[in-house]
C-alpha cells in the first residue's frame, strides 16, 4: 500500500511539474496552442480503424488479428510550424511477447505524395530498446541522436555525417526513463525546435540535442502521430500543446536548463 502510495505521488508530482514549467522560449504574449480537445478527434485526419479517443486520450491501437503492414499517421491539420516548443504526455503498451511497441511525434514534416507515409523528424519512443527513447529519427538519414546523444548532422560529399559531440544523460538515466515506459506509466515529451537546432526531452530530462547543418533541410512542416506495423501494441498521447517561438537563438529558461541538461 505505501509503494502505491508513494507512486501516485510521484505521478502527480511529475505531471504537475510538468505543466507548471514556463514555456522554455519564446514571446510572453504569443498563446500556447492546445491540440487536442480531449474528447474526440476534431482537428486530426488519420485511420479510424486505428485512432480513437479512449479514456480522455488519443490512442492508436493495433491487433494480432489485423496487423499493420506499413506504418500509420494521425496528422494535425492546423498548420505547419516552424518554430516551437512542442509538449505532449504519452504512454505505450506492448500487446506482444516480443515486447514490441514503436511510436513517434513526427514534426516539420510532410505526406509524402506517392507512399502516403508522413516522412521528416520524428521524436522517437520505443519500447523494445532505452537507446530510441526520446531519440530523434528522421527518415532520410535514419537515427541522428540515440537517447542520451549531443550531435551535429551535416552533409559531406553528399552523404550525412553525424558527428557525436557529448552526452547529455547518463545510461543509468535513460535506462530509468525506459522502466517507467515499460510499466505503463505516463512520461512527458517536450519538442524544441528552433531554427537548426533541435532537442527532445522525457520527463525532464535532455534525450536528444541536434544541430542539423544541413540546409537542405524543411524548417517547417506537419505534426503528426505515429503507430508503427509490426506485433500489436497501444500508444497514448494527451495533454498535446505547442507554442511559436522567435526565430532567433535563445538560452532555455532557468527552470527547463536546470532540471533537464547533464555533461
Amino acid at each position: 500500500m505505501e509503494k502505491r502510495t508513494r507512486a501516485l505521488i510521484l505521478a502527480a508530482a511529475a505531471s504537475l511539474a510538468f505543466f507548471g514549467w514556463p514555456i522554455a522560449h519564446g514571446r510572453t504574449d504569443v498563446e500556447v496552442q492546445t491540440l487536442f480537445n480531449g474528447k474526440d478527434l476534431t482537428g486530426w485526419d488519420g485511420d479510424r480503424d486505428v485512432w480513437s479517443v479512449q479514456a480522455g486520450a488519443i490512442t492508436g491501437q493495433t491487433t494480432a488479428q489485423n496487423p499493420l503492414k506499413e506504418n500509420t499517421f494521425l496528422v494535425w491539420q492546423g498548420g505547419n510550424p516552424a518554430n516551437f516548443e512542442l509538449r505532449a504526455s504519452f504512454r505505450m503498451v506492448a500487446k506482444n511477447d516480443k515486447n514490441f511497441a514503436n511510436s513517434g511525434i513526427y514534426y516539420r514534416s510532410r505526406v509524402d505524395a506517392a507512399s502516403k507515409q508522413v516522412v521528416g523528424y520524428q521524436g522517437d519512443m520505443d519500447a523494445s530498446l532505452p537507446d530510441y527513447l526520446g531519440a530523434l529519427y528522421e527518415d532520410d538519414r535514419g537515427t541522428i541522436a540515440k537517447s542520451g546523444q549531443r550531435v551535429r548532422v551535416f552533409c559531406s560529399d553528399g552523404k550525412p555525417k553525424i558527428e557525436i559531440l557529448g552526452q547529455t544523460a547518463s545510461a543509468a538515466e535513460i535506462g530509468g526513463l525506459f522502466a517507467e515506459l515499460n510499466a505503463g506509466h505516463w512520461l512527458h515529451y517536450v519538442i524544441i525546435a528552433e531554427n537548426n537546432h533541435l532537442r527532445h526531452y522525457i520527463n525532464g530530462r535532455l534525450t536528444a540535442d541536434v544541430t542539423d547543418g544541413d540546409d537542405t533541410k524543411p524548417k517547417s512542416g506537419i505534426i503528426a502521430l505515429q503507430v508503427h506495423h509490426g506485433a500489436a501494441m497501444l500508444v497514448q498521447f494527451k495533454d498535446i500543446q505547442v507554442k511559436p517561438l522567435q526565430s532567433t537563438r535563445s538560452g532555455p529558461s532557468a527552470t527547463t536548463n536546470n532540471a533537464t541538461t547533464a555533461q
